[in-house]
């Protein structure tokens, strides 16, 4: 009796060993957030993940999914210090700009510089650099 509980206990930890290599090809997920609108003229949806895809060297990607983003000119993705970022003024006080806005709907990735600390950032922002407003924002949420 005693040998078959040890094969029956070493099937099932080999599964679960197993299981838990599954994920292993996808990257720790170090924050998340939910695209809100920036007001209710300038309108953007969709789900924030940063993640670390190469743990040792510090190579962070923030993707940006599922968003639907109304039309404006110059839109930019920033990171941004403020957590919760109302007015123009939590933006413009500090941020980080990753680059412009690769499209209106769907999914995109941006590069988070290796010397950016993201402990020091609170939101996503994606901000219209022509009238200074924001149309979307996602309040980080560490994990």
């Amino acid at each position: 009796m005693i040998p078959r509980r040890l094969f029956l206990a070493s099937a099932i930890l080999a599964f679960f060993a197993l299981a838990d290599t599954g994920n292993a090809s996808e990257p720790p997920i170090l924050a998340t957030g939910t695209f809100r609108d920036g007001d209710p003229v300038h309108r953007g949806s969709g789900e924030l993940r940063i993640t670390d895809s190469s743990p040792p060297s510090g190579l962070r990607q923030l993707g940006m999914l599922d968003m639907k983003i109304v039309s404006g000119p110059n839109l930019r993705v920033y990171l941004v210090r403020e957590p919760d970022s109302l007015f123009p003024e939590d933006v413009t006080a500090g941020f980080q700009d990753l680059g412009p806005l690769q499209s209106l709907t769907g999914d995109q990735t941006y590069a988070i510089p290796a010397d950016i600390r993201l402990a020091e950032w609170g939101s996503v922002v994606v901000w219209c650099d022509t009238f200074k407003t924001a149309f979307a924002i996602a309040t980080l949420v560490r994990r």
